[in-house]
């Protein structure tokens, strides 16, 4: 399909690279690979001012996927996952702790399973590594937007009225994820009484994504990378202003041996996303555990992390 175009509309790109982009977003989901070729080719030169319409980059999957991932855009395809949640609370609940690690050993693979054969028939889940994995980091985006959005509306979530302030940019217009980390610490030492530690076990990973969702929006973009093999953690990516891009690894505390491994795991996606700074949230459910944070040097990396 890429040689065809490229051929027919005499556009330059590195044909591997691209595909391997593609599929790397939307597990070669064939609607969602048409929707994001279609969008560089229709809707991107009127949005994206660095857009070169004659050579196709690994920059422009990544805006496709921002462009059709973004909060206040819908097709029938999304709504259709909405209400296929809506209307089975078991595939709701187990989508919920595959999204967010509920269960920390992940989710075993079975098309058995009725809840699980029911994803699979939506086209909402795949095996990885034996575990059930949402099928590709579109849906796991738009999914992640919507189960954010249905927990913020309910009467007793947590309210996040009066943390928006400048003090979170600097000067040249940059996002201070360091700030942003002490903040939330700051909230969560505050009102963690509000809520006991299953409550907080279970959904405070998404207390944080509706923490931050409003400090970003506007000025950037923020996805939640699936982790399968390792449920204890979450990796975060922040994209922000037109070079900026941060990532943040959430994880539950659960000893020394997970902190060393997890800040390896951290150092190895950085790699992935060719950074050597990067920030790690810490929730800690252990009855003596202190709100600290501290500034660690791990192979060629510094991170930042803060406990909460």
């Amino acid at each position: 399909m890429l040689i065809d175009y490229a051929e027919d509309q005499g556009v330059e790109m590195d044909f591997d690279a691209i595909a391997e982009r593609i599929r790397y977003y939307t597990s070669g989901y064939p609607f969602l690979v048409s929707k994001i070729c279609k969008n560089i080719d229709e809707e991107e030169a009127g949005q994206n001012p660095d857009y070169d319409p004659k050579h196709w980059t690994l920059d422009d999957i990544d805006w496709s996927f921002r462009w059709l991932t973004r909060p206040e855009y819908a097709t029938t395809n999304f709504e259709d996952l909405a209400k296929n949640l809506e209307n089975n609370p078991e595939l709701y609940e187990l989508t919920y702790q595959v999204m967010y690690g509920a269960r920390a050993d992940g989710v075993s693979f079975s098309a058995m399973h009725p809840a699980i054969n029911l994803g699979i028939l939506y086209g909402l889940f795949r095996p990885e590594a034996g575990k059930v994995a949402i099928h590709n980091r579109v849906y796991e985006q738009i999914i992640s937007d919507y189960m954010r959005a249905k927990k913020e509306t309910a009467p007793d979530y947590y309210q996040f009225n009066g943390f928006l302030s400048p003090q979170y940019y600097s000067d040249e217009g940059s996002l201070d994820v360091m700030k942003v980390l002490l903040k939330f610490q700051e909230f969560m030492r505050e009102h963690h009484s509000d809520k006991d530690s299953s409550f907080l076990e279970r959904e405070g990973r998404l207390v944080f994504m509706s923490f931050l969702k409003p400090i970003v929006n506007g000025k950037g973009f923020m996805w939640k990378e699936p982790v399968v093999a390792d449920e204890r953690r979450m990796d975060i990516v922040v994209t922000f202003g037109k070079k900026q891009k941060e990532v943040i690894e959430l994880k539950i505390w659960r000893g020394e041996k997970y902190h060393q491994r997890g800040l390896q795991q951290l150092s190895d996606y950085l790699d992935f996303q060719g950074l050597k700074t990067g920030f790690l949230l810490i929730f800690d459910f252990n009855k003596n555990k202190q709100y600290s944070s501290e500034q660690i040097r791990f192979a060629d990396k510094d991170i930042f992390a803060a406990r909460v």
